[in-house]
Parts: structure tokens; C-alpha cells; sequence
């Protein structure tokens, strides 16, 4: 049982004041694994008070870019000395398996060494032509962040938040999702091992009320939100309220085509991974899997056989790779799905229900579609779970028309036996990301932006950073040639 009764506010951890708490339940277990406070208002008021000073008075945004880089790497060496437990936990409080729980901590270095690499090309002070004279066009930190992440991968959610905007110079409140706040813990830990200065970085918990407080207080520039397309929508309408500056990255529901004729044997592994790693509970999956109809058949059998080989079970067994859902309204949204697909007249070829020999947990059985029309609820709405829905086209454009017939486009992939008619093809869906032949989803190192109702702005890369950072130009008199550095 993991209990804590304070908050990580300014850099240190305060007693909470308040008496409402969160009770984390396991999805493998239905007990209680936690319990956390409830932030009030007045610590939520702290945490932003911190961050002001931080930032109006203190040393992190004059530090170089090099000096915050080293600060981080201190940071995600900590989160790495907690690799354990930060396994661990997330295991516990959301239902990640433990394949995924070490592929997103194997993530951690890798995707700072990233942003440090990334932040070097961006252009903090540049000279530019003007009409007269020189006009030097400077890039600023925005100042304080909000930081709300969602429940389905909480660290590696949160330091996507934490490592831009510390690197950029911009100090940083995190509220964590309520049903998984327990692993947030162990990165105030890391915060304070690492010797990260007073105020850059806060985390706060609780539920809706304590985000919509974090998001409209006053002294927030900028909020970068993961979460729900609904959630998405109230936090935009709060910051227009205040023109405030937001970055979103939404819900989705991205198609995987696959070109006719294309040999899967190799690639079923990494379609299976793009639509149903973490049990379908990733906003980039692919589960709309689009196929020729003349080559249905074929790989409608590849993607059974391949899913049949998989193992549901104990998320902290290491051999596992269906664990349950997050949250028992998760397990009853995928089951209200299933049986609405099954009422417009699509064919479950595998799975379709909850597995017989898990009665305790809340979990749900990979679940294959066929005979599905683009138009039915399971092919336009995200479902956030382990469905997976085979939709036939005849010709080309119309299997860029389906992929496109969405009102999501955050990612997508392509399959083909020649990789440039599949760029060809991706270059034609709208959508913010796209795998050709399984190549790294959500970005790969380039910028991760949605379009339609899957987001606003860009995150990773250098346009993810740049939203961190505001523009000034600085017009000079004619004959003036400024230092670019």
C-alpha cells in the first residue's frame, strides 16, 4: 500500500492541508493500492507562487541551455535509480504490463538526449533583414506551465512535459491524472536528488476541479494538456478566455493501410503493437486497420494468429502482453462498444468479451472486427481499448478516403512492399504522424502534432520546443550589425 500525505510543492514536500484524498485501485485486483491528497486551493496557489519566483527572480531561465541540460540528465539519472519502483507502481496503479512499463523507462534518457540535441538547432537569438536596418528576433521562455497529463502512461507523459519546458527555462506544475498519481511521486524524489533549484518544479494532485483551477490561474502562461478530445475542449476554452498560450494533444483514431499486395509477415508484429500496445490504451493507436479486399482473408489470419500467440494476464508478470484496463468505466465503455459494433452488423473474429478465467480485474479480451463499415460507431469514435476493426476498400483513394472520413487525425501508417508509394500515400492523410513499413510511432523523433479534434501545437522536436518559447523582435538602427550570440 502506498500512502502519502503531501505534495511536492516549490521543490519540496509540504504537508497537505486539505482532507479529501484519492484511493488509487489496482485494475488487476480491484483492491485499494493508494492513497494521495486532494490539493486545495491554497496549494495549488503555492506551487504557482514557487514557480513565479523561479521564474521572475531566480537563476533557471538565465542559466545556458547547457547548464539546464545538465541539471536534467542529473534528473533522469534519479528516475533511473528508482527504476524499480517506478515499474512498479505504475503496474499498480493503472494496470500496465510490465513490457511496456520498462519500454517507456528505456524511453527516458533516450527521449532527453532528444530534446537536448533538438534545443541546439533552435534559434534563440537570430539576425534578420529588416526594412531599414537589422531586426534581431529573439525567442524568450513563456514563463510559468501547467502541465495535465492523462492516466495511461503517466511518467513517460509527464517528463514529455517536464524536459521541454525545464530545458527551454520555463518552471513547470504537474497535476497528474487521479486515477494514476502514485509514480509522480518518486519524479518529486528524483527532483530533489538531482538538486533541481527551488520552484521549477511542482506536483499537484486531483480530479477535474483541481485542473480547471491550475489551467485558469492567473498566474499561468502556458498549458500543455494530454488527454481527452472533451477534456481538450474545456481547457481550450479556458485559455482563450485569457488568450493564454496551449498546446493539446488529444484523442484519436488513426488507420493503419495496408497497400495491395503487401507482405505482412514481418510487419504483423508491429500493426499488432500500433493498435493494441497497452491494450489499446494509447491515443496514437492504430485500430482502424484498412486492407485491399482481395487480401482480407490473408491477413485478417495473420493478425488472429499473431494476437492468439499473446499472452493476457498478470500485468507484472514480464511475459504478459494484455493486462487489464485502467479503470472498471474503461472496461464498461469497451464493452458498450463491442456490443454496438456486434448490433450494426460487424463480425467478431476474435475475442469480443471478457476472458473466463479472469473473474477479478478489469479486463477484456483482444477483440478483431471484420465486416466493419466505416460509418459504425466502432470506426469513428475512439474506444481506447483493445478492439481492433479490418475495414476493405477497393482502389487506393478510397482507402485514403476511409482513413480520412474521421474527425481525429493524430496518427496513421502505411504498409507497402515499395516504401515510396507508401510516403506517397501518407502524404495524403490527414493526420499528424504516420509509420511507413512500422517505423517509430508518434513522431519518431520528428514534430508530434494533431490535426482536427486530436489537437493544437506540436510537441518534441524543435516545433514542440518552440512552443515553449515566445518571439521578440528587436529592430535596430540602419548600419547596426548586432551579435548573433
Amino acid at each position: 500500500m502506498f500512502e502519502r500525505d503531501d505534495h511536492f510543492i516549490g521543490g519540496r514536500w509540504v504537508s497537505a492541508r486539505g482532507g479529501e484524498a484519492l484511493e488509487v485501485v489496482s485494475p488487476a485486483t480491484e483492491q485499494v493500492v493508494g492513497r494521495v491528497p486532494v490539493a486545495i486551493t491554497e496549494e495549488i496557489d503555492a506551487a504557482v507562487s514557487a514557480a513565479r519566483v523561479a521564474f521572475d527572480d531566480g537563476p533557471w531561465p538565465r542559466m545556458s541551455l547547457a547548464e539546464r541540460g545538465d541539471h536534467l540528465r542529473r534528473f533522469a539519472d534519479a528516475i533511473e535509480a528508482r527504476r524499480e519502483q517506478v515499474l512498479q507502481l505504475q503496474i499498480d496503479e493503472m494496470g500496465m504490463v510490465y513490457k511496456f512499463a520498462v519500454e517507456n523507462i528505456n524511453g527516458i534518457r533516450p527521449s532527453l538526449e532528444r530534446y537536448l540535441a533538438d534545443a541546439k538547432k533552435v534559434d534563440f537569438r537570430e539576425v534578420r533583414d529588416g526594412a531599414i536596418g537589422k531586426v534581431l528576433v529573439l525567442r524568450e521562455p513563456i514563463g510559468v506551465v501547467a502541465g495535465v497529463t492523462p492516466w495511461n502512461s503517466p511518467i513517460a507523459v509527464e517528463v514529455s512535459k517536464i524536459f521541454p519546458s525545464l530545458l527551454m527555462g520555463c518552471p513547470i506544475i504537474v497535476k497528474p491524472a487521479p486515477e494514476s498519481p502514485l509514480s509522480a511521486y518518486l519524479l518529486g524524489e528524483a527532483a530533489i536528488e538531482a538538486g533541481l533549484p527551488e520552484g521549477v518544479l511542482s506536483i499537484v494532485n486531483g480530479g477535474v476541479p483541481a485542473g480547471a483551477y491550475l489551467v485558469g490561474h492567473p498566474g499561468i502562461d502556458h498549458v500543455t494538456f494530454t488527454g481527452s478530445t472533451g477534456g481538450g475542449h474545456a481547457i481550450a476554452k479556458a485559455c482563450a478566455g485569457q488568450f493564454r498560450a496551449v498546446t493539446l494533444e488529444l484523442g484519436g483514431k488513426s488507420a493503419a493501410i495496408i497497400l495491395p499486395g503487401t507482405d505482412m509477415t514481418d510487419y504483423i508484429p508491429s500493426l499488432v503493437g500500433g493498435s493494441l500496445r497497452n491494450s489499446g490504451q494509447i491515443c496514437v493507436s492504430t485500430n482502424r486497420v484498412i486492407v485491399h479486399e482481395d487480401d482480407q482473408d490473408r491477413i485478417v489470419e495473420q493478425l488472429v494468429d499473431h494476437i492468439s500467440s499473446l499472452k493476457l494476464g498478470d500485468p507484472h508478470d514480464p511475459e504478459t502482453d494484455f493486462g487489464p484496463l485502467a479503470a472498471k468505466r474503461q472496461l464498461d465503455n469497451v464493452e458498450r462498444f463491442v456490443a454496438s459494433g456486434k448490433a450494426e452488423g460487424a463480425k467478431v473474429v476474435l475475442g469480443g468479451g471478457r476472458p473466463a478465467d479472469r473473474p477479478t480485474g478489469w479486463y477484456f479480451e483482444p477483440t478483431v472486427f471484420v465486416d466493419v463499415d466505416n460509418r459504425m460507431e466502432i470506426a469513428q469514435e475512439e474506444i481506447f481499448g483493445p478492439v481492433l476493426s479490418v475495414i476493405t476498400y477497393s482502389d487506393k483513394a478510397e482507402a485514403v478516403a476511409i482513413a480520412n472520413d474521421s474527425k481525429y487525425g493524430l496518427g496513421g501508417a502505411v504498409f507497402a512492399t515499395d516504401p515510396e508509394e507508401a510516403i506517397e500515400v501518407a502524404s495524403q492523410i490527414v493526420t499528424g504522424t504516420v509509420q511507413v513499413n512500422g517505423g517509430p510511432p508518434a513522431g519518431g523523433g520528428g514534430p508530434f502534432a494533431g490535426r482536427k479534434h486530436s489537437g493544437l501545437g506540436a510537441e518534441r522536436a524543435v516545433e514542440g520546443l518552440e512552443t515553449f518559447l515566445e518571439l521578440k523582435s528587436v529592430t535596430l538602427p540602419a548600419g547596426y550589425e548586432p551579435a548573433t550570440v
